[in-house]
């Protein structure tokens, strides 16, 4: 709980101790069942604050109204119950300042008013005035004097403040939740058991699911049956059709005795909304119960894939600020400690005595230097974020790591405006900023040649550069794994091999393609 909901609670424990308190003292029967009355209004409004689905402030209304109804139903016999009128006055002032004070204290006038005049007791309103009101005072001085406090301290908890708050609770359950789904959360494997399902029940070929991104375009999230890459694509009137109307479409795609095709396309919807679709062909019309009875476990998958894509969204979120907490890190600790010992060594560099002295510390010296720009540029790849796209993302890296290497850098770049999932552009990004940094590191090549082609829902990045060749790989080395991992992730195939340069050494390929398949980069 926040500390609002922490103070409320404790406010209305103590009222309602006291008040219990006093009625067992004087064995009043009536003044119990009050006391009775008002800890299930108290109880009812500490779940409210607990549970947060409705604002704090409504909440301290509702109970004041409330509280006022049990108390006036109860006079003039229960007047130990006259104390609890002070509580949400209190948490008025706690919550929201001087004027909610006066409404909360204005709507436990009407309150006991109202009660009053139903029971008929406004003959003896005098005589009530003289017991009710001290109590009614003093809740609005108390009210009014936490509404001060309130200011003092810098007033209550921000939206912010809550914001943050009812973003913890939700992660908190998300993570508890995500522990006991059955598929987890990745967005690969539901779209394989999405089309394990559909083609249980249609017996399709082949079939593909795609999902609709920011660009607005639809990108493939998995493919089932041979050739799916090349023979689905989603274009045509079939899948504007299914996107308008929310509702299963098919009709024939080629006729024939030998080559018949019926294309189908299943709505991936949630709620009033559309996230994707399913495409598929089977060599026979549909029966349309089949369709029917498949939609109701296609919209449970679609469910499940929309919570996915949101979690992936999140994991991107919190993996960008994860890396950028380690940047601030390497910035602020090593690279500034790694930099102090360079003047350390400038220093003894300026007092050596001998000539081979001195030749030793600027050999060491730029040995700093060198580690010094390596952490700089491993800054910049952990701050690198691919928010405005992969073709600017991966423009700037290149052109900043040949701006900081030596290495000469041809770029080519053939990028459509619609984009990919976010997912998909940060690793392919990632797999080609490894492939780079490999390069730079260890292939002492003096030209790097860099290609990217994006045309949703096709991407293909080339590396190649004029080094020294793949060499022998060392069994520490995970770059390549790291790599391999990343294009499974998103269903890519990813080429690594060496490249024979015309009179000049030979140097290595990296080749990433995602979506369909289409000839290499030239």
């Amino acid at each position: 709980m926040i500390r609002t909901a922490r103070f409320g609670t404790a406010a209305r424990a103590f009222g309602v101790a006291a008040i219990l308190g006093m009625a067992l003292a004087f064995l009043d029967k009536v003044a119990l069942q009050g006391t009775l009355m008002l800890a299930a209004v108290a109880a009812t409004a500490i779940a409210a604050d607990i549970s947060s689905r409705l604002p704090d402030w409504w909440v301290v209304v509702v109970e004041a109204a409330l509280t006022s109804l049990v108390i006036g139903l109860v006079l003039p016999q229960g007047v130990v119950l006259l104390p609890y009128l002070v509580v949400p006055a209190l948490l008025a002032g706690h919550l929201s300042g001087a004027f909610r004070v006066f409404v909360v204290m204005s709507v436990e006038v009407l309150a006991l008013l109202a009660v009053l005049l139903v029971a008929g007791m406004l003959e003896e309103s005098a005589d009530l005035a003289e017991i009710v009101g001290p109590w009614l005072l003093t809740a609005l001085g108390v009210g009014l004097v936490s509404a001060r406090l309130r200011v003092l301290r810098g007033g209550a908890p921000t939206e912010s403040d809550e914001s943050y708050e009812a973003a913890r609770r939700l992660l908190s359950q998300l993570r508890t939740v995500a522990r006991r789904l059955s598929s987890g959360l990745d967005t690969v494997t539901m779209s394989s058991h999405l089309l394990a399902s559909v083609h249980q029940h249609l017996d399709d070929t082949h079939a593909a699911v795609f999902v609709r991104t920011d660009g607005g375009i639809l990108a493939p999230l998995g493919f089932r049956g041979t050739s799916a890459r090349e023979a689905l694509k989603p274009e045509g009137y079939l899948i504007d059709k299914c996107w308008t109307e929310m509702e299963p479409a098919y009709d024939i795609q080629a006729s024939g005795l030998a080559n018949r095709r019926h294309r189908i396309v299943l709505p991936l919807r949630v709620g009033s909304r559309m996230i994707g679709v399913v495409v598929l062909d089977r060599p026979s019309a549909p029966v349309p119960k089949a369709v029917h009875d498949l939609m109701r476990e296609v919209d449970e998958h679609a469910l499940r894939l929309d919570a996915a894509l949101a979690f992936d969204e999140i994991r991107s979120i919190a993996t960008m600020e994860e890396r950028h907490r380690l940047a601030r890190e390497i910035h602020d600790g090593v690279a500034q400690e790694i930099a102090s010992l360079g003047y350390v060594v400038d220093d003894l560099t300026a007092n050596a005595t001998s000539d081979t002295q001195r030749k030793k510390l600027n050999a060491l010296r730029g040995e700093l230097t060198r580690v010094v720009s390596e952490l700089r540029l491993s800054i910049f790849d952990l701050r690198t974020e691919v928010s405005a796209g992969l073709g600017s993302a991966l423009s700037d890296y290149v052109r900043e790591v040949g701006a900081r290497s030596g290495l000469t850098v041809h770029l080519t770049l053939d990028v459509a405006p619609v984009r990919l999932r976010g997912e998909v552009e940060t690793e392919l990004f990632r797999i080609a900023q490894e492939a780079i940094t490999n390069a730079r590191k260890h292939s002492s090549a003096t030209n790097l040649w860099v290609d990217c082609r994006i045309q949703p829902p096709m991407a293909q990045i080339s590396v190649r550069d004029d080094g020294s060749g793949l060499g022998v790989g060392r069994e520490d080395s995970y770059g390549i794994k790291i790599m391999r991992e990343r294009a499974d992730r998103i269903g890519a195939r990813l080429d690594i091999s060496e490249n024979a340069f015309v009179g000049i050494a030979p140097g290595t390929s990296v080749t990433v393609t995602v979506g369909a398949e289409e000839p290499a980069l030239a």
